[in-house]
């Protein structure tokens, strides 16, 4: 079972709160800041600022390169996605790019081959409209583990051929309390990393169903390490081990338990714009309180991150309520500490002049050689040879 894997226009306007060290010199109009809060933590809220999801040209491309490879005119594909004409350079303008205009560009992509993973997944074409149906079949479980169960169901009886052998499944280690969900058919090493790939995907989905940010802990892959590993890094920025006997990915066993939040209407205006948060990014849960925390987190780690007691005086609640709310959504606020730094991580490794060690400080970390070792837990790889991956 997997969702399919197709290859800036300011938004509605929110306040943005930053987490700042008292004495902060904080230089940006209409800035103000509230009483301290603990430890000289102060909460900073700055006007209605408009927030861009600009997608980096390389989606695009993508996309554009599944179209030509099933035969689709560039710029055929472009008008039907209504890109803007460039009358300078007489062509559709692909730049900036918005959640919008790679969703439209996606579904049109879908509508001209009637297959919505674009002809990329190796268990066959998805008929334009399959995942919409699928996505309504889930709707009424009473949980996602449940919901679960029902996708798997339907992609075996509406998707899968009947002459291939499929592994699909979810398993459970109630002593490790960690759930593994399984996918895999006979395939070439880009089969197999087209059908993890997906895994991600669906994971994706399944976090916005319950309004949590589903963590995947790790995971395998049935093909031998790939020399070009961008798309496995995407979607996988934890530990992938090659090689396997199949697909697999490993995630905390609470989500499971999690009930399901959204209606019809929510799906519906889901769908306008699930390309762009199944593939590019997902759509953060104002629900959820990993992500309230990652928020207030930001992205700067060179100062001091707040203590759990300051957290709880942050997030307006008692310390009982929030390790409850963590345990149920499968996490800590150390693994939400460690994640909002390995992400911020890979971002500087991904940026040409910046060194290693500059990544470390910009990170927390003082001492280089305990970044190295805590990027390496983090990913399964040394900073230098992620950095090597990527160029």
């Amino acid at each position: 079972m997997s969702m399919s894997i197709p290859g800036g226009i300011p938004r509605n306007a929110r306040p943005v709160q930053l987490l700042v060290k008292r004495g902060f010199r904080a230089r940006l109009k209409g800035l103000y800041t509230a009483p301290t809060v603990g430890n000289g933590w102060s909460l900073m809220r700055f006007g209605d600022i408009p927030v861009r999801d600009t997608v980096p040209a390389g989606f695009i491309e993508a996309l554009l390169a599944q179209g030509e490879a099933a035969g689709c005119e560039r710029e055929s594909l472009l008008r039907a996605a209504a890109f803007p004409f460039d009358p300078l350079r007489g062509c559709s303008a692909t730049r900036p790019n918005s959640a919008q205009s790679y969703s439209r560009l996606a579904s049109a992509l879908f509508r001209l081959l009637d297959d919505e993973a674009g002809g990329s997944m190796p268990d066959g074409p998805t008929p334009a409209g399959t995942a919409r149906l699928l996505a309504y079949s889930v709707l009424g479980s009473p949980s996602l583990g449940s919901a679960l169960h029902r996708a798997m169901e339907f992609n075996r009886c509406c998707r899968l051929p009947r002459d291939r052998e499929v592994v699909n499944s979810l398993e459970v280690d109630e002593e490790l309390r960690e759930a593994t969900l399984r996918y895999w058919m006979a395939g070439s090493d880009r089969a197999q990393q087209r059908l993890l790939c997906g895994l991600a995907v669906w994971l994706r989905f399944c976090g916005w169903l319950i309004g949590q940010h589903i963590d995947i802990v790790s995971a395998r892959c049935a093909a031998s390490a790939p020399a070009e590993s961008r798309e496995l890094r995407h979607f996988f920025p934890c530990p992938v081990t090659f090689g396997a006997k199949d697909n697999a990915v490993v995630f905390s066993v609470r989500h499971l338990e999690a009930e399901l939040v959204r209606t019809e209407a929510d799906l519906c205006r889901y769908l306008r714009e699930a390309p762009y948060y199944l593939v590019v990014a997902p759509k953060p849960s104002a629900l959820s309180i990993t992500h309230r925390i990652r928020e207030l987190l930001g992205e700067d780690f060179r100062c001091e991150m707040p203590s759990f007691e300051e957290l709880t005086g942050l997030l307006n609640m008692s310390a009982r309520t929030l390790r409850r709310r963590l345990e149920r959504e499968g996490t800590s606020y150390q693994r939400i500490k460690d994640n909002a730094r390995r992400d911020q991580a890979i971002a500087l490794l991904q940026q040409e002049g910046v060194t290693v060690s500059e990544v470390a400080e910009r990170v927390g970390f003082s001492d280089p050689s305990a970044f190295h070792r805590s990027f390496k837990k983090w990913t399964g790889e040394s900073p230098g040879a992620f950095r090597l991956q990527d160029l």
